[in-house]
């Protein structure tokens, strides 16, 4: 707000006119969009649905890889895909004995 003042003490009547303007257009597109995005919200509500069942629920972009491998490990059961770092569970144990 400082430079608004400022800007509002040292501007000539012209630079005013043309401030005034600009601020017009900007708050009736601000009430436009705010008008729209009500408009959607009751639509929304309407339907019964919420922002939440409009978003993706699969964002990740990441292929899901199937394990490959799988073993009983203190008493659970650790799959591994066969990339990246090998698990504690399949350290020293032959792969081919576990193949899922």
């Amino acid at each position: 707000m400082k430079e608004v003042k400022a800007f509002i003490k040292t501007a000539s009547f012209a630079d005013l006119e043309k401030a005034q303007a600009l601020l017009a257009d900007a708050i009736e597109t601000y009430t436009e969009q705010q008008q729209a995005k009500q408009e959607v919200l009751d639509l929304l509500k309407a339907k019964g649905l919420t922002l939440n069942d409009l978003q993706d629920a699969n964002n990740d972009k990441r292929t899901k890889v199937m394990p490959k491998y799988r073993i009983e490990f203190e008493g659970k059961i650790v799959e591994w895909t066969g990339r990246g770092k090998r698990p504690k569970a399949f350290q020293g144990v032959e792969l081919t004995d576990h193949l899922a």
